[in-house]
């Protein structure tokens, strides 16, 4: 049975392209092109005053000018929203409700924001956490 390929720029089902994978552990080391940064905001996967929270806007934008690439802790706070995203998206099965949820404070965090919190890989993990007891029915 042949098998089904994706086209590079194709769109797969959750809705996010393919640059909205989280960014491997050497992919971060190497560095991110803040280009590939700016594509994920273009394309709606990150809200720009969140990426901005990562890294300041002036560094940001002159990092895109000068063709840079990111320093590894500016990449790995990209990596860290790229995953929640993704987490969310997956839970809920709807990209407009996942980024509603991410930016709206919620009550199973201590009425904080989601994507503030992933400023810090606890932060991260504890909006992971929420989102698999959402997934599998347990709200609280």
């Amino acid at each position: 049975m042949p098998r089904a390929t994706r086209k590079p720029n194709s769109v797969p089902s959750s809705g996010f392209a393919e640059e909205a994978q989280p960014f491997m552990h050497d992919d971060i080391v190497r560095g991110i092109p803040a280009k590939r940064v700016q594509e994920l905001i273009d394309h709606g996967v990150l809200p720009e005053k969140t990426v901005y929270r990562a890294i300041p806007e002036r560094t940001f934008k002159r990092r895109l000018a000068k063709r840079e690439a990111l320093k590894i802790g500016e990449a790995d706070a990209i990596s860290r929203l790229l995953r929640i995203t993704e987490a969310a998206n997956k839970t809920f099965g709807d990209v407009a409700f996942a980024r509603k949820f991410l930016s709206l404070p919620n009550p199973a965090l201590g009425n904080r924001i989601p994507n503030e919190l992933a400023e810090t890989d606890a932060g991260a993990r504890e909006v992971e956490d929420v989102l698999g007891r959402f997934a599998h029915g347990i709200f609280s």
